[in-house]
């Protein structure tokens, strides 16, 4: 007999935005690093700070997209 499966199509539309928000942070803090190593030579630090701490921003927003992705497929 086939079974129909149904997906919370809401979950997965958050864990899409959820992978957004990663890709952009990604995108976000090479640019930002990238900008801050060039700026050491003036002295300043700030840049760099700033793209240090996006990095676990992105780690965060890939795991929270992920888990609900994951967990819609497989029905946790």
């Amino acid at each position: 007999m086939l079974q129909i499966v149904t997906m919370d199509k809401e979950k997965i539309i958050e864990g899409v935005m959820w992978l957004s928000g990663f890709s952009i942070l990604i995108i976000l803090s090479s640019i930002t690093l990238f900008a801050g190593f060039n700026n050491l030579r003036q002295g300043s630090y700030t840049v760099l700070v700033i793209g240090l701490t996006l990095i676990p921003a992105i780690f965060f927003c890939a795991y929270k997209g992920f888990k609900l992705i994951l967990d819609v497929i497989f029905e946790k």
